[in-house]
């Protein structure tokens, strides 16, 4: 269970990271744990959002998932000698879908609105990075 996450949370580091590289950055130090980066990612999506226990443990399922996909992906296009271009727009889709997953546990108006500002808001999400 462990190495599990331990790649999903590489897989989604590297999908965070593939922009920042593209525009001559870096990882900046980031050493988390796959906990962390779960944990991470919940905080910067569902910031000003209480989640229920229920909604806490599908959104934790979602994000897995998500890691695990890029990571797959992030592996075939090593093996194939895929285009990085493809990846970034692959990744951006990924994500794309792995927020719609989220946004879809939340139940009132009010909370999917702020979801979609915290999406805005995410460095990742904005073109020029951090």
């Amino acid at each position: 269970m462990k190495t599990t996450l331990r790649i999903l949370a590489a897989a989604a580091a590297l999908a965070i990271a593939t922009p920042a590289f593209a525009q001559g950055g870096g990882m900046g130090g980031m050493q988390m744990s796959p906990e962390q980066r779960i944990a991470r990612q919940k905080e910067m999506l569902f910031q000003g959002i209480t989640l229920s226990a229920a909604q806490s443990a599908k959104a934790d399922t979602v994000i897995m998932a998500g890691m695990q996909k890029q990571m797959e992906s992030m592996q075939a296009m090593r093996s194939g000698g895929g285009d990085m271009a493809g990846m970034r727009e692959q990744m951006q889709k990924m994500n794309e879908e792995r927020n719609a997953a989220l946004k879809a546990i939340l139940t009132s108006d009010a909370d999917k609105a702020k979801f979609d500002e915290n999406v805005k808001n995410m460095p990742q999400g904005r073109r020029g990075g951090r």
